[in-house]
Protein backbone atom coordinates (compact mmCIF):
# COMPACT_ATOMS: atom_id res chain seq x y z
CA UNK A 1 0.00 0.00 0.00
CA UNK A 2 1.60 3.28 -1.10
CA UNK A 3 0.57 6.88 -0.96
CA UNK A 4 -2.25 7.32 -3.49
CA UNK A 5 -4.07 10.04 -5.32
CA UNK A 6 -7.60 10.77 -4.16
CA UNK A 7 -9.65 12.85 -6.59
CA UNK A 8 -6.41 14.08 -8.10
CA UNK A 9 -4.90 14.95 -4.70
CA UNK A 10 -1.84 13.25 -3.23
CA UNK A 11 -2.61 11.37 0.01
CA UNK A 12 0.48 10.73 2.17
CA UNK A 13 0.91 7.28 3.65
CA UNK A 14 1.89 6.84 7.33
CA UNK A 15 2.93 3.51 8.84
CA UNK A 16 1.90 2.73 12.43
CA UNK A 17 4.04 0.16 14.21
CA UNK A 18 2.72 -1.06 17.60
CA UNK A 19 2.17 -4.50 19.11
CA UNK A 20 -1.08 -3.40 20.78
CA UNK A 21 -4.12 -3.42 18.50
CA UNK A 22 -5.90 -0.66 20.44
CA UNK A 23 -2.97 1.70 19.96
CA UNK A 24 -2.80 0.93 16.25
CA UNK A 25 -6.52 1.54 15.79
CA UNK A 26 -6.40 4.85 17.69
CA UNK A 27 -3.56 6.20 15.56
CA UNK A 28 -5.25 4.95 12.40
CA UNK A 29 -8.39 6.90 13.34
CA UNK A 30 -6.36 10.06 13.96
CA UNK A 31 -4.59 9.70 10.64
CA UNK A 32 -7.62 8.97 8.49
CA UNK A 33 -9.54 11.88 10.00
CA UNK A 34 -6.48 14.05 9.45
CA UNK A 35 -6.47 13.23 5.73
CA UNK A 36 -3.80 10.53 5.65
CA UNK A 37 -3.71 6.90 4.63
CA UNK A 38 -2.45 4.40 7.20
CA UNK A 39 -0.70 1.05 7.01
CA UNK A 40 -0.52 -0.97 10.24
CA UNK A 41 2.25 -3.30 11.47
CA UNK A 42 1.86 -5.38 14.63
CA UNK A 43 5.60 -5.92 15.18
CA UNK A 44 8.99 -4.61 14.20
CA UNK A 45 9.68 -7.60 11.97
CA UNK A 46 6.44 -7.07 10.05
CA UNK A 47 7.22 -3.35 9.72
CA UNK A 48 10.61 -4.08 8.18
CA UNK A 49 8.93 -6.30 5.58
CA UNK A 50 6.14 -3.84 4.73
CA UNK A 51 8.20 -0.66 4.65
CA UNK A 52 9.98 -1.48 1.36
CA UNK A 53 6.75 -2.53 -0.24
CA UNK A 54 4.56 0.38 0.84
CA UNK A 55 7.20 3.17 0.97
CA UNK A 56 5.45 5.32 3.65
CA UNK A 57 6.23 9.03 4.03
CA UNK A 58 6.39 8.69 7.85
CA UNK A 59 6.63 5.94 10.46
CA UNK A 60 4.97 6.18 13.90
CA UNK A 61 6.96 3.67 15.95
CA UNK A 62 6.15 2.41 19.44
CA UNK A 63 9.22 2.00 21.62
CA UNK A 64 8.13 -0.81 23.96
CA UNK A 65 7.24 -3.81 21.82
CA UNK A 66 7.70 -7.52 22.47
CA UNK A 67 10.61 -9.05 20.62
CA UNK A 68 12.18 -6.29 18.54
CA UNK A 69 11.72 -2.93 20.29
CA UNK A 70 11.31 0.42 18.55
CA UNK A 71 14.97 1.40 18.90
CA UNK A 72 16.12 -1.78 17.18
CA UNK A 73 13.57 -1.29 14.39
CA UNK A 74 14.71 2.30 13.80
CA UNK A 75 18.36 1.30 13.76
CA UNK A 76 17.58 -1.40 11.19
CA UNK A 77 15.75 1.15 9.03
CA UNK A 78 18.66 3.58 9.16
CA UNK A 79 21.17 0.93 8.11
CA UNK A 80 19.26 0.15 4.92
CA UNK A 81 19.98 2.57 2.05
CA UNK A 82 16.39 2.21 0.79
CA UNK A 83 14.74 3.21 4.07
CA UNK A 84 17.32 5.27 5.94
CA UNK A 85 15.80 8.61 4.85
CA UNK A 86 12.27 7.79 6.07
CA UNK A 87 11.39 9.92 9.12
CA UNK A 88 10.52 8.06 12.33
CA UNK A 89 8.50 9.46 15.24
CA UNK A 90 8.86 7.46 18.44
CA UNK A 91 5.81 7.00 20.64
CA UNK A 92 6.21 5.92 24.26
CA UNK A 93 4.66 6.28 27.69
CA UNK A 94 8.09 6.93 29.18
CA UNK A 95 8.38 10.72 29.19
CA UNK A 96 11.97 11.19 30.37
CA UNK A 97 14.99 13.03 29.02
CA UNK A 98 16.89 9.73 28.83
CA UNK A 99 14.15 8.16 26.70
CA UNK A 100 14.21 11.15 24.31
CA UNK A 101 17.97 11.03 24.11
CA UNK A 102 17.91 7.32 23.27
CA UNK A 103 15.22 7.89 20.62
CA UNK A 104 17.20 10.56 18.80
CA UNK A 105 20.40 8.53 19.12
CA UNK A 106 18.64 5.65 17.34
CA UNK A 107 17.84 7.96 14.39
CA UNK A 108 14.39 9.25 15.30
CA UNK A 109 13.12 12.53 13.89
CA UNK A 110 10.73 13.29 16.77
CA UNK A 111 9.37 11.96 20.08
CA UNK A 112 5.73 11.86 21.32
CA UNK A 113 4.70 10.85 24.85
CA UNK A 114 1.50 9.13 25.80
CA UNK A 115 -1.29 9.90 26.42
CA UNK A 116 -1.63 11.15 22.85
CA UNK A 117 -3.43 14.36 21.89
CA UNK A 118 -4.95 14.24 18.43
CA UNK A 119 -4.15 17.84 17.44
CA UNK A 120 -0.58 17.66 18.68
CA UNK A 121 -0.01 14.27 17.05
CA UNK A 122 -1.43 15.40 13.70
CA UNK A 123 0.55 18.65 13.84
CA UNK A 124 3.80 16.73 14.26
CA UNK A 125 2.80 14.22 11.59
CA UNK A 126 2.09 17.06 9.15
CA UNK A 127 5.37 18.78 9.92
CA UNK A 128 7.48 15.70 9.22
CA UNK A 129 5.44 14.57 6.20
CA UNK A 130 5.87 18.05 4.69
CA UNK A 131 9.60 18.10 5.43
CA UNK A 132 10.03 14.65 3.91
CA UNK A 133 7.99 15.58 0.83
CA UNK A 134 10.00 18.77 0.34
CA UNK A 135 13.27 16.92 0.71
CA UNK A 136 12.18 14.22 -1.71
CA UNK A 137 11.10 16.90 -4.17
CA UNK A 138 14.48 18.62 -3.93
CA UNK A 139 16.25 15.30 -4.28
CA UNK A 140 14.16 14.55 -7.34
CA UNK A 141 14.93 17.92 -8.85
CA UNK A 142 18.62 17.42 -8.12
CA UNK A 143 18.54 13.97 -9.69
CA UNK A 144 16.84 15.43 -12.77
CA UNK A 145 19.46 18.17 -12.97
CA UNK A 146 22.23 15.57 -12.89
CA UNK A 147 20.44 13.15 -15.18
CA UNK A 148 19.74 15.68 -17.91
CA UNK A 149 22.84 17.84 -17.44
CA UNK A 150 24.78 18.67 -20.64
CA UNK A 151 27.95 17.23 -19.10
CA UNK A 152 28.65 13.64 -18.14
CA UNK A 153 28.48 12.87 -14.41
CA UNK A 154 30.26 9.70 -13.28
CA UNK A 155 30.36 8.53 -9.66
CA UNK A 156 32.93 5.92 -8.67
CA UNK A 157 33.88 4.17 -5.48
CA UNK A 158 37.35 4.53 -3.96
CA UNK A 159 38.63 1.69 -6.19
CA UNK A 160 37.49 3.60 -9.29
CA UNK A 161 34.57 1.31 -10.14
CA UNK A 162 31.62 3.20 -11.63
CA UNK A 163 28.53 3.16 -9.40
CA UNK A 164 26.34 5.78 -11.10
CA UNK A 165 26.24 7.76 -14.34
CA UNK A 166 23.81 10.09 -16.08
CA UNK A 167 22.26 10.10 -19.56
CA UNK A 168 24.96 12.33 -21.03
CA UNK A 169 27.64 9.80 -20.04
CA UNK A 170 25.78 7.13 -22.01
CA UNK A 171 25.67 9.35 -25.12
CA UNK A 172 29.24 10.56 -24.69
CA UNK A 173 30.87 7.14 -24.40
CA UNK A 174 28.41 5.11 -26.47
CA UNK A 175 27.57 2.54 -23.77
CA UNK A 176 24.23 1.80 -22.09
CA UNK A 177 24.03 2.33 -18.35
CA UNK A 178 24.34 -1.28 -17.29
CA UNK A 179 27.52 -1.64 -19.39
CA UNK A 180 29.13 1.45 -17.88
CA UNK A 181 28.37 0.28 -14.36
CA UNK A 182 30.61 -2.74 -15.02
CA UNK A 183 33.58 -0.50 -15.88
CA UNK A 184 36.15 1.42 -13.93
CA UNK A 185 36.73 5.09 -14.73
CA UNK A 186 40.22 4.50 -16.13
CA UNK A 187 38.69 2.43 -18.93
CA UNK A 188 36.91 5.58 -20.12
CA UNK A 189 39.61 8.08 -19.18
CA UNK A 190 42.95 6.27 -19.30
CA UNK A 191 44.85 9.17 -17.71
CA UNK A 192 45.58 9.16 -14.00
CA UNK A 193 43.19 11.89 -12.81
CA UNK A 194 44.08 14.10 -9.87
CA UNK A 195 41.70 16.11 -7.70
CA UNK A 196 40.71 19.34 -9.39
CA UNK A 197 40.41 20.38 -13.01
CA UNK A 198 42.36 18.75 -15.82
CA UNK A 199 42.28 17.90 -19.50
CA UNK A 200 42.13 14.31 -20.66
CA UNK A 201 41.27 12.05 -23.57
CA UNK A 202 38.08 10.00 -23.44
CA UNK A 203 37.68 6.60 -25.13
CA UNK A 204 34.32 5.71 -26.69
CA UNK A 205 32.87 2.25 -27.20
CA UNK A 206 33.91 2.30 -30.88
CA UNK A 207 37.51 2.99 -29.86
CA UNK A 208 37.53 6.62 -30.99
CA UNK A 209 39.29 9.19 -28.82
CA UNK A 210 37.93 12.64 -27.98
CA UNK A 211 39.36 15.59 -26.02
CA UNK A 212 37.71 16.19 -22.65
CA UNK A 213 37.83 18.53 -19.71
CA UNK A 214 37.40 16.79 -16.36
CA UNK A 215 36.58 18.10 -12.91
CA UNK A 216 37.41 15.41 -10.36
CA UNK A 217 36.70 15.54 -6.64
CA UNK A 218 35.89 13.22 -3.71
CA UNK A 219 32.44 13.41 -2.10
CA UNK A 220 31.43 12.39 1.40
CA UNK A 221 28.07 10.60 0.98
CA UNK A 222 25.86 8.37 3.08
CA UNK A 223 27.43 5.49 1.14
CA UNK A 224 30.88 6.58 2.22
CA UNK A 225 33.43 8.42 0.11
CA UNK A 226 32.68 8.48 -3.62
CA UNK A 227 34.60 10.22 -6.37
CA UNK A 228 32.70 12.42 -8.80
CA UNK A 229 34.01 13.14 -12.29
CA UNK A 230 32.28 15.81 -14.37
CA UNK A 231 33.32 15.27 -17.98
CA UNK A 232 32.81 17.67 -20.88
CA UNK A 233 33.42 16.68 -24.48
CA UNK A 234 35.28 19.63 -26.01
CA UNK A 235 35.66 18.20 -29.52
CA UNK A 236 33.54 20.92 -31.12
CA UNK A 237 35.32 23.67 -29.21
CA UNK A 238 38.74 22.27 -30.10
CA UNK A 239 37.68 22.06 -33.74
CA UNK A 240 36.41 25.64 -33.62
CA UNK A 241 39.65 26.77 -31.95
CA UNK A 242 41.65 24.96 -34.63
CA UNK A 243 39.57 26.55 -37.39
CA UNK A 244 39.95 29.96 -35.77
CA UNK A 245 43.69 29.47 -35.39
CA UNK A 246 43.96 28.41 -39.04
CA UNK A 247 41.91 31.41 -40.10
CA UNK A 248 44.13 33.74 -38.08
CA UNK A 249 47.20 32.12 -39.57
CA UNK A 250 45.83 32.63 -43.06
CA UNK A 251 45.16 36.28 -42.26
CA UNK A 252 48.70 36.64 -40.92
CA UNK A 253 50.15 35.02 -44.00
CA UNK A 254 48.05 37.30 -46.17
CA UNK A 255 49.17 40.34 -44.16
CA UNK A 256 52.80 39.18 -44.35
CA UNK A 257 52.55 38.70 -48.11
CA UNK A 258 50.94 42.11 -48.46
CA UNK A 259 53.70 43.62 -46.34
CA UNK A 260 56.36 41.90 -48.43
CA UNK A 261 54.67 43.10 -51.62
CA UNK A 262 54.47 46.62 -50.24
CA UNK A 263 58.15 46.55 -49.25
CA UNK A 264 59.06 45.34 -52.74
CA UNK A 265 57.00 48.16 -54.23
CA UNK A 266 58.65 50.67 -51.89
CA UNK A 267 62.07 49.39 -52.88
CA UNK A 268 61.21 49.59 -56.57
CA UNK A 269 59.64 53.05 -56.34
CA UNK A 270 62.50 54.36 -54.19
CA UNK A 271 65.06 53.22 -56.74
CA UNK A 272 63.04 54.54 -59.65
CA UNK A 273 62.60 57.91 -57.94
CA UNK A 274 66.23 58.06 -56.90
CA UNK A 275 67.72 56.81 -60.16
CA UNK A 276 65.38 58.15 -62.81
CA UNK A 277 64.02 61.36 -61.34
CA UNK A 278 67.26 62.02 -59.49
CA UNK A 279 69.28 61.67 -62.66
CA UNK A 280 66.93 63.97 -64.55
CA UNK A 281 67.15 66.65 -61.87
CA UNK A 282 70.91 66.28 -61.65
CA UNK A 283 71.23 66.65 -65.43
CA UNK A 284 68.95 69.68 -65.30
CA UNK A 285 71.13 71.23 -62.57
CA UNK A 286 74.24 70.68 -64.68
CA UNK A 287 72.56 72.31 -67.69
CA UNK A 288 71.55 75.31 -65.58
CA UNK A 289 75.12 75.66 -64.36
CA UNK A 290 76.38 75.61 -67.96
CA UNK A 291 73.77 78.17 -69.02
CA UNK A 292 74.77 80.38 -66.13
CA UNK A 293 78.40 80.31 -67.26
CA UNK A 294 77.56 80.88 -70.91
CA UNK A 295 74.76 83.45 -70.75
CA UNK A 296 74.66 85.25 -67.45
CA UNK A 297 78.07 86.82 -67.10
CA UNK A 298 76.93 90.22 -68.44
CA UNK A 299 73.27 89.88 -67.53
CA UNK A 300 72.55 90.16 -63.78
CA UNK A 301 68.85 89.52 -64.28
CA UNK A 302 69.51 86.33 -66.19
CA UNK A 303 72.07 85.25 -63.62
CA UNK A 304 69.60 85.79 -60.76
CA UNK A 305 66.87 83.88 -62.60
CA UNK A 306 69.14 80.95 -63.40
CA UNK A 307 70.24 80.83 -59.75
CA UNK A 308 66.62 80.71 -58.64
CA UNK A 309 65.98 77.85 -61.05
CA UNK A 310 69.08 76.09 -59.78
CA UNK A 311 67.88 76.48 -56.19
CA UNK A 312 64.50 74.99 -57.14
CA UNK A 313 66.24 72.04 -58.77
CA UNK A 314 68.34 71.58 -55.60
CA UNK A 315 65.11 71.55 -53.57
CA UNK A 316 63.69 68.96 -55.96
CA UNK A 317 66.81 66.79 -55.60
CA UNK A 318 66.56 67.05 -51.81
CA UNK A 319 62.85 66.15 -51.92
CA UNK A 320 63.57 63.17 -54.17
CA UNK A 321 66.17 61.93 -51.69
CA UNK A 322 63.72 62.36 -48.78
CA UNK A 323 61.00 60.48 -50.66
CA UNK A 324 63.38 57.67 -51.54
CA UNK A 325 64.64 57.43 -47.96
CA UNK A 326 61.12 57.42 -46.50
CA UNK A 327 60.13 54.65 -48.89
CA UNK A 328 63.23 52.57 -48.22
CA UNK A 329 66.46 53.80 -46.59
CA UNK A 330 69.51 52.93 -48.64
CA UNK A 331 71.18 51.78 -45.42
CA UNK A 332 68.95 48.70 -45.48
CA UNK A 333 70.98 47.43 -48.42
CA UNK A 334 74.02 47.47 -46.14
CA UNK A 335 72.48 45.23 -43.47
CA UNK A 336 70.33 45.43 -40.34
CA UNK A 337 72.88 47.02 -37.98
CA UNK A 338 73.83 49.90 -40.36
CA UNK A 339 70.14 50.49 -41.12
CA UNK A 340 69.15 50.82 -37.46
CA UNK A 341 72.25 52.93 -36.77
CA UNK A 342 71.16 55.29 -39.57
CA UNK A 343 67.62 55.34 -38.09
CA UNK A 344 68.96 56.29 -34.65
CA UNK A 345 71.09 59.07 -36.13
CA UNK A 346 68.13 60.30 -38.16
CA UNK A 347 65.90 60.55 -35.07
CA UNK A 348 68.71 62.03 -32.97
CA UNK A 349 68.94 64.93 -35.41
CA UNK A 350 65.20 65.57 -35.17
CA UNK A 351 64.74 64.99 -31.44
CA UNK A 352 66.02 66.46 -28.20
CA UNK A 353 66.37 62.99 -26.69
CA UNK A 354 69.76 61.28 -26.44
CA UNK A 355 69.62 58.11 -28.52
CA UNK A 356 72.08 55.31 -27.78
CA UNK A 357 72.56 52.40 -30.17
CA UNK A 358 74.14 49.24 -28.67
CA UNK A 359 74.62 46.35 -31.11
CA UNK A 360 76.58 43.41 -29.72
CA UNK A 361 77.95 42.74 -33.22
CA UNK A 362 78.84 45.10 -36.03
CA UNK A 363 77.58 42.75 -38.69
CA UNK A 364 74.66 40.40 -38.03
CA UNK A 365 74.00 38.04 -40.93
CA UNK A 366 70.25 37.91 -41.43
CA UNK A 367 68.02 37.56 -44.48
CA UNK A 368 66.44 40.61 -46.10
CA UNK A 369 62.87 39.78 -45.05
CA UNK A 370 63.83 39.65 -41.37
CA UNK A 371 66.00 42.73 -41.69
CA UNK A 372 63.18 44.77 -43.19
CA UNK A 373 60.55 43.65 -40.67
CA UNK A 374 62.83 44.23 -37.67
CA UNK A 375 63.78 47.62 -39.09
CA UNK A 376 60.09 48.56 -39.47
CA UNK A 377 59.35 47.50 -35.88
CA UNK A 378 62.19 49.66 -34.56
CA UNK A 379 61.11 52.50 -36.87
CA UNK A 380 57.53 52.36 -35.54
CA UNK A 381 58.84 52.30 -31.96
CA UNK A 382 61.04 55.34 -32.55
CA UNK A 383 58.15 57.19 -34.21
CA UNK A 384 55.90 56.48 -31.22
CA UNK A 385 58.61 57.71 -28.84
CA UNK A 386 58.99 60.93 -30.82
CA UNK A 387 55.23 61.51 -30.87
CA UNK A 388 54.11 60.54 -27.39
CA UNK A 389 56.87 59.59 -24.94
CA UNK A 390 58.51 62.96 -24.10
CA UNK A 391 61.66 60.96 -23.42
CA UNK A 392 65.14 62.36 -22.72
CA UNK A 393 67.01 59.09 -23.32
CA UNK A 394 66.38 56.20 -25.71
CA UNK A 395 68.37 52.96 -25.85
CA UNK A 396 68.24 50.61 -28.85
CA UNK A 397 69.99 47.29 -28.29
CA UNK A 398 70.48 44.33 -30.64
CA UNK A 399 71.69 41.00 -29.26
CA UNK A 400 72.25 37.68 -30.92
CA UNK A 401 71.11 34.98 -28.50
CA UNK A 402 71.18 31.20 -29.03
CA UNK A 403 68.76 30.57 -31.88
CA UNK A 404 67.21 34.03 -31.87
CA UNK A 405 67.77 37.73 -32.36
CA UNK A 406 66.62 40.04 -29.58
CA UNK A 407 65.97 43.72 -30.24
CA UNK A 408 65.08 46.11 -27.40
CA UNK A 409 63.89 49.71 -27.62
CA UNK A 410 63.70 51.41 -24.22
CA UNK A 411 62.89 55.00 -23.27
CA UNK A 412 62.57 56.99 -20.04
CA UNK A 413 59.43 58.80 -21.16
CA UNK A 414 56.01 59.17 -19.59
CA UNK A 415 54.91 55.60 -20.33
CA UNK A 416 51.33 54.40 -20.63
CA UNK A 417 48.82 51.91 -19.22
CA UNK A 418 49.26 48.73 -21.27
CA UNK A 419 45.84 47.39 -20.23
CA UNK A 420 44.08 50.53 -21.41
CA UNK A 421 45.93 50.51 -24.72
CA UNK A 422 44.81 46.90 -25.24
CA UNK A 423 41.17 48.06 -25.24
CA UNK A 424 41.67 50.71 -27.90
CA UNK A 425 42.45 50.44 -31.58
CA UNK A 426 46.23 50.89 -31.36
CA UNK A 427 47.10 49.66 -34.80
CA UNK A 428 50.75 50.67 -34.40
CA UNK A 429 51.39 48.19 -31.60
CA UNK A 430 49.14 45.62 -33.26
CA UNK A 431 51.05 45.93 -36.51
CA UNK A 432 54.37 45.53 -34.72
CA UNK A 433 53.13 42.41 -32.92
CA UNK A 434 51.75 40.89 -36.12
CA UNK A 435 55.04 41.56 -37.93
CA UNK A 436 56.90 39.69 -35.17
CA UNK A 437 54.42 36.78 -35.26
CA UNK A 438 54.84 36.58 -39.05
CA UNK A 439 58.50 35.74 -38.39
CA UNK A 440 57.62 33.17 -35.74
CA UNK A 441 58.66 35.60 -33.03
CA UNK A 442 57.09 37.46 -30.12
CA UNK A 443 56.83 41.11 -29.14
CA UNK A 444 56.60 42.21 -25.51
CA UNK A 445 55.47 45.66 -24.42
CA UNK A 446 56.29 46.69 -20.84
CA UNK A 447 55.21 50.12 -19.67
CA UNK A 448 53.84 51.99 -16.67
CA UNK A 449 52.68 55.56 -16.34
CA UNK A 450 55.68 57.70 -15.43
CA UNK A 451 58.19 54.85 -15.79
CA UNK A 452 58.91 54.77 -19.50
CA UNK A 453 58.39 51.99 -22.01
CA UNK A 454 60.34 48.93 -23.06
CA UNK A 455 59.61 47.02 -26.25
CA UNK A 456 61.36 43.69 -26.79
CA UNK A 457 61.07 41.67 -29.98
CA UNK A 458 62.51 38.16 -30.24
CA UNK A 459 62.88 36.72 -33.71
CA UNK A 460 64.11 33.15 -34.41
CA UNK A 461 67.15 33.00 -36.65
CA UNK A 462 65.93 29.75 -38.21
CA UNK A 463 63.96 30.49 -41.38
CA UNK A 464 61.77 27.43 -40.85
CA UNK A 465 60.03 29.09 -37.88
CA UNK A 466 58.61 31.98 -39.86
CA UNK A 467 54.84 31.55 -40.15
CA UNK A 468 54.00 34.03 -42.84
CA UNK A 469 57.17 34.82 -44.76
CA UNK A 470 56.63 34.53 -48.49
Amino acid sequence: MTAMMSDGEFVPLVMVVDDLDINRKLLETYLVRGGYRAVLAASGAIALELVKQDRPQLILLDVCMAGMDGYAVCQALKKDSETKDMPVIFITAENTAEAEKQAFAAGGADFISRPLHREVTLARVKTHVDIYAQRRSLEGMFRDVLEFAPDAFVLTDVQGKIVQINACAERMFGYVRRELQQFSLDQLLPQNLQDGYSTAEGRRKDGSIFPAEVSFAPLQTNRGILNMAVIRDVSLRKRAESDLSASRQQLRELAAKREATREAERKHIAREVHDELGQILTALRIDLSVLKIQLANDNPTMERKLQEMKDLVDQGIHAVRNVAVSLRPAALDMGLVPAIEWLCDHHARQSAARIEFEPDEENIAIDEVRSVIIFRIVQESMTNIARYAKATRVVVRIQRLPGELCVMVKDDGQGFDVTQVGRTKTFGLLGMRERAIALGGVLEVNSMLGNGTQIIVRIPMDNSQGQGIP
